[in-house]
């Protein structure tokens, strides 16, 4: 065999090993990496890939990781930095051992670890009718087919995943994930709630006041943090990633008082800013502490949405 055709064997024998070694780690769900990945590479691969590293971009200064499908040097920035919080050689190069802790990050329904796909489906509420509750505990009704929102909500759990690891690990519970145009119009939400299209989530974080929830979601890729002086969940989203509401693709963030206090789109400080101590949830509002134990973010998770959101999207 001459050096060209060896050369080639050990390529193909190289190739097939990744196959083989990271489709021996992946739940059967799990989508199946087959070559190593750096920047100038492009493909489906590629995306899946961004998918997962886009909430390790920091983009405090409104910057983003496009997920497109072409490593780019965001893309190798946002995979050093998960590499490096995972314990791996931070060399901005996907291979079996990135892959093999983004396989245990998989359930086998391909929803991510610490989050399940019942948690974002829409709950029903007894203020609403029966047509728009008709569609609780699923993905239909929104803004688009099931699929296609059940896509949007897999983005969503991997920027959460890093968001909870970046918090140490509190757990996060939802108490609003998707939501159809019949129900998402019964409890308030807005004209245009991404919360139609599973591009958003309304949560509470454990042992991490709000506003410090906010400032970790600004370095998670989160192009949409909202905050509410008559409600006490944040709000998070990735409206630039919706190429369904074109309308909506652009940054929101709360803005700034002078004394450094996070304001809702009314002007008014978020619920809990410049707070030490535990406060009152406002009129309206469930009660709930600024800081909640794991068990009190459970029991927000579970009672669902407020019965009238009001400004909230």
């Amino acid at each position: 065999m001459n050096r060209t055709a060896t050369s080639q064997f050990l390529g193909v024998a190289v190739a097939c090993l990744l196959v083989a070694q990271v489709a021996a780690a992946l739940p059967a769900s799990a989508y199946s990496f087959s070559r190593s990945l750096q920047q100038g590479d492009t493909g489906r691969d590629v995306k899946a890939l961004e998918v997962r590293v886009a909430g390790w971009y920091p983009s405090q200064n409104q910057t983003t990781m496009t997920v497109d499908g072409r490593f780019t040097a965001h893309t190798a920035i946002a995979l050093k930095a998960f590499q490096s919080f995972y314990g791996l050689t931070a060399d901005g190069v996907a291979g079996t051992d990135t892959y093999a802790v983004m396989s245990n990050m998989l359930d086998p329904d391909g929803s991510t670890v610490n989050f399940a796909w019942a948690e974002f489906k829409q709950n029903s509420s007894p203020s609403c009718s029966a047509k728009a509750n008709a569609y609780a505990g699923t993905f239909d009704g929104g803004m688009g087919s099931p699929d296609r929102v059940k896509r949007h909500v897999r983005r969503l759990m991997w920027r959460l995943e890093a968001l909870r690891a970046k918090g140490g690990g509190h757990i996060i519970g939802i108490n609003s994930g998707f939501r159809s145009i019949d129900y998402n119009s019964c409890i308030g939400g807005a004209g245009g709630s991404q919360h139609m299209y599973g591009t958003a989530a309304d949560q509470r974080m454990a042992n991490v006041t709000n506003h410090s929830e906010r400032v970790l979601g600004e370095a998670s890729d989160f192009s949409g943090i909202g905050c509410y002086s008559q409600l006490t969940h944040n709000h998070f989203d990735i409206r630039l990633e919706n190429s369904d509401l074109p309308s909506s693709q652009f940054w929101w963030w709360p803005k700034e008082n002078g004394r450094g206090q996070d304001l809702d789109d009314e002007n008014k400080p978020c619920w809990g800013e410049g707070a030490t101590a535990s406060l009152p949830a406002p009129p309206g509002s469930r009660s709930m502490p600024e800081v909640m134990t794991r068990a009190q973010v459970m029991a927000f998770a579970a009672a669902g949405e407020t019965v009238n959101l009001g400004t909230g999207d």
